[in-house]
């Protein structure tokens, strides 16, 4: 029995090691540029795609290494303060566009670890000032939201 148990986990430690490693890697237009992030964002709320088809919350979903996270997470980060910027001084395409954003890095950190939900939190801290400058504000910001939560 001992002998079954010591094959058993021989072959079981190995397999438990490679979990994740069919996961898909990062896209490469996920850490072209936040300008491309915001070319992208400019079909919000209608369903936006980066230009070779993927989705923002599998940016977020799929930036498991260091490097992936810290390539994708400056220029997520920096594309959502621009647009944050932007919608304090009243664009309300901006707001909906950062609102797809925020909705879709909750997507995408919703369906993967602890590390995607800080990258997550940050994308959101541009979208908190937006939520101050009033209703209008608040709605694109929303609007945006839900569509990128749906479908980002």
């Amino acid at each position: 029995m001992t002998r079954r148990l010591a094959a058993l986990l021989a072959c079981a430690v190995p397999a438990a090691s490679a979990c994740g490693a069919g996961d898909p890697p990062l896209a490469a237009t996920c850490t072209q540029s936040s300008a491309a992030i915001e070319r992208a964002l400019q079909r919000a709320p209608v369903t936006v795609r980066l230009r070779d088809g993927t989705a923002l919350s599998a940016c977020f979903a799929n930036a498991r290494t260091d490097a992936a996270l810290q390539s994708f997470g400056i220029i997520a980060v920096g594309a959502a303060e621009h647009l944050g910027a932007r919608a304090q001084h009243g664009d309300a395409r901006a707001a909906i566009q950062l609102g797809y954003l925020v909705g879709a890095a909750r997507r995408g950190a919703g369906r993967a670890s602890g590390t995607q939900a800080e990258l997550a939190r940050r994308v959101e801290r541009a979208a908190a000032f937006v939520a101050d400058g009033g209703a209008a504000a608040r709605l694109s910001l929303a609007r945006g939201m839900r569509a990128g939560e749906a479908g980002g």
